[in-house]
């Protein structure tokens, strides 16, 4: 019998075991929040895994513990080791404690009670996906959308999110194929995992979730976003902002990565772009970081000719929370 895909109705008859992979670098107040939110949620079998990607911190601990009864595990790294490597420890803890799903979930991020109820049912009902991922909507601004899906496109290495800014103008419950699901929240199943391997540690942080969903396409599976689960997201960072010598860096590594992976025809065009770019910024633009910025860009190549992954140099952690 086919399936109608027209609506998804609950079918779950099991409830299977999540992991919550919960990235944390500094706000705490966030991560509470966070937590707090997920206390709410109608799912019960579900665990919280702490990816803490800094130094030991039993602080960290003593703030949750009291708050979830889900805390599993605060894994501390010692140093920041990225998105991908933070992510990947908190990963293979959860496969070897028994989970069937991984949601890797951003601290800053508040969820809403059925999110992950509508997630497992569409994911249970649909064995050619692989991941999937709710609405993501601003925190501010609690009907206009941050994410709903992203497309790839090969001409310039470069994903695009569809319905970014727009407001919610109807609820629909129908999945929607995409390119692949943000990591500010992703739902992964395990066979997943099993068939393309983790996150690529190359990449630092910026398209390592773009890989992850390409890579689970070329295997025959889908990326879903089922657009009745919703999350809000605060949208703040802390690594200096959209322009910031350490946003530059990584785009720039990352992206020429991501050519080499899916677009080695456009790595000659996009070297001319980026020493463009660095011409521009020496000489055309203003402010005191222009010389970083550019430094920045020119790194960035090199160390992607080297083979050179981390977190970059240290003048590029500059810290400034935006919104």
């Amino acid at each position: 019998m086919a399936i109608d895909n027209k609506a998804i109705v609950p079918v779950m008859q099991k409830h299977p075991k999540v992991a919550i992979i919960i990235l944390h670098l500094k706000a705490l107040p966030c991560l509470v929040d966070c937590v707090v939110s997920l206390n709410k949620i109608t799912y019960q079998n579900f665990n919280i895994i702490i990816a803490h990607n800094g130094p030991e911190s039993t602080a960290l601990l003593d703030t949750l513990a009291p708050i979830s009864r889900h805390i599993r595990k605060v894994i501390d790294m010692d140093a920041n080791i990225g998105f991908t490597g933070a992510n990947n420890v908190g990963i293979r803890y959860a496969l070897r404690d028994g989970a069937e799903y991984i949601l890797l979930l951003n601290d800053d991020t508040e969820v809403a009670p059925d999110f992950l109820n509508k997630l497992i049912d569409v994911a249970e009902l649909r064995l050619d996906a692989g991941m999937l991922g709710p609405k993501i909507l601003f925190y501010d601004q609690p009907q206009k959308i941050w994410f709903a899906g992203g497309k790839f496109n090969p001409e310039t290495c470069m994903a695009s999110s569809l319905e970014v800014d727009q407001t919610v103008q109807h609820e629909n419950s129908v999945p929607i194929e995409s390119d692949f699901i943000t990591g500010c929240a992703l739902l992964v199943k395990r066979n997943a995992i099993e068939k393309i391997g983790l996150l690529d540690e190359r990449i630092f942080i910026y398209c390592e979730d773009l890989d992850w969903g390409l890579r689970l396409i070329k295997a025959g599976l889908k990326n879903l976003v089922v657009p009745d689960a919703k999350i809000w997201h605060k949208v703040s960072i802390t690594v200096g902002g959209l322009d910031s010598p350490f946003t530059i860096y990584h785009k720039t590594r990352s992206r020429l990565l991501m050519a080499k992976l899916y677009a080695p025809k456009l790595l000659y065009k996009l070297h001319r772009k980026f020493f463009r770019d660095i011409i521009w910024l020496l000489f055309k633009s203003h402010g005191p970081s222009k010389i970083k910025k550019a430094g920045a860009c020119l790194l960035a190549m090199i160390d992607y000719h080297t083979g050179e992954t981390g977190k970059g140099p240290d003048f590029l952690m500059t810290t400034r929370k935006i919104k």
